[in-house]
């Protein structure tokens, strides 16, 4: 999903084994919100670097396809924010 920016109703749950796409929803947002993406992210890429198959050389975030939503909370200052942990 995150990848390929397939809508949760497109997903072929019944074919891939997968619960509803509700269910895969909640327990990606429950995942998110409990820090189990982050530390996933991070142990897969401390392993990468390990292993010598990180290259950061092509690395692309892209966040253009997330909606301003009106009346939302305004983030904090992108200055303010904290830059990402240089790998080691």
């Amino acid at each position: 999903m995150l990848y390929t920016d397939t809508p949760w109703a497109q997903v072929p749950y019944r074919q891939l084994g997968l619960p509803s796409g509700e269910t895969c929803r909640r327990r990606l947002e429950e995942w998110q919100q409990r820090g189990v993406l982050e530390q996933v992210f991070k142990d897969l890429r401390h392993q990468l670097h390990r292993q010598a198959r990180l290259d950061l050389r092509r690395v692309i975030v892209d966040a253009s396809l997330v909606e301003a939503k009106k009346g939302a909370k305004r983030s904090r200052a992108r200055s303010a924010q904290p830059t990402a942990p240089a790998i080691t």
